[in-house]
């Protein structure tokens, strides 16, 4: 099957909001401490601040970063009343902070360049690209693992393994590397620097988030926990993620 070539479409984004590190969010009635994967940084800022500023008072806290780091993180005790994690292993192993996740949205790695580049096949990494990639052990290094092997046509190795995909885009867009393997959304969200090469086993490439709300906030009964959550689900948020890149689960 021959790589298709995606054309970028821009997306409109509100003014962010500002993320916060897990260690200085303070829990409070008012506030929902948001753990997230690291690629729905752009997409989670401009949800958090539509939803701000339709509930006057309440604050929306992010923190982003590596889906098993931020489990890791809950797990070790810290406050997060919602997580979202871009694979079902990382919400599988906080199973006993956050039960009863839910399929949120699904993702896609794909190999990304510069609009400028030469290259237009996957195996044109071959012939001397400088290449990088996420970590073996995240989301994003795990999809790209699966598809570079369902491909088989790569046998070169990336310069780099980055420990998020963020790291991985910002490596690509500072002209580090001539090309990386990172999420379909990154270019989505990047249209007029980027432009992309699917992998032809999509259902390799893909990733499976999960988003739910955690017994901490439960226990708390922090009601705005699960408005927020069935405002991310609902069809405004659903068709926002669509227009950034996501598919939806549901």
């Amino acid at each position: 099957m021959k790589s298709r070539i995606l054309l970028a479409v821009p997306v409109v984004v509100t003014t962010l909001i500002v993320s916060t590190n897990f260690s200085t969010a303070v829990a409070g009635s008012n506030t929902v401490t948001v753990f997230a994967a690291s690629s729905l940084t752009k997409a989670f800022n401009a949800l958090g601040a539509r939803f701000q500023a339709a509930h006057a008072g309440v604050t929306i806290r992010f923190s982003y970063g590596s889906s098993t780091t931020l489990a890791t993180q809950i797990s070790a005790g810290a406050p997060a009343d919602l997580f979202v994690s871009a694979d079902i292993a990382s919400m599988s192993s906080v199973v006993s902070e956050v039960p009863n996740p839910i399929n949120y949205v699904v993702n896609q790695v794909v190999l990304a360049l510069p609009k400028t580049s030469k290259i237009n096949k996957i195996s044109d990494l071959n012939s001397g690209a400088k290449w990088l990639q996420c970590s073996h052990t995240v989301p994003c290094g795990i999809a790209a693992d699966a598809a570079l092997k369902a491909e088989g046509s790569v046998s070169s190795s990336p310069v780099s393994l980055e420990s998020t995909d963020a790291n991985a885009t910002a490596k690509l867009l500072a002209g580090a590397v001539d090309a990386a393997i990172i999420y379909k959304t990154d270019v989505v969200a990047n249209p007029i620097k980027l432009k992309a090469i699917f992998f032809s086993n999509t259902a390799a490439a893909s990733t499976q988030y999960q988003l739910g709300i955690s017994n901490l906030s439960l226990n708390t009964k922090n009601h705005w926990s699960d408005t927020f959550l069935r405002y991310l689900t609902g069809f405004d948020a659903k068709k926002f993620l669509a227009a950034s890149g996501f598919t939806i689960s549901q």
